[in-house]
């Protein structure tokens, strides 16, 4: 759907991943974030817009890392 579906136009895909790398960057710089939601989003063919948007706050975690963080191996 997103890159066109039976003759649809395809949406602006560049626009959303600018927002997943957006709400991706505001989780990373601030731990006090513990959950992000965004319902609906509206990707349009130039464009993308958040009509409801809510952002759930507690305390950050204590971090005994102190290296980049990756993902386990399995």
């Amino acid at each position: 759907l997103l890159f066109g579906w039976r003759g649809s136009t395809p949406v602006d895909t560049p626009a959303l991943e600018e927002l997943l790398l957006r709400v991706s960057r505001l989780v990373d710089d601030h731990p006090e974030v513990v959950a992000v939601g965004l319902e609906p989003v509206v990707v349009a063919t130039h464009g993308v817009s958040v009509l409801s948007a809510s952002v759930r706050l507690a305390p950050p975690p204590v971090r005994d890392d102190l290296g980049p963080r990756t993902l386990p191996a399995y």
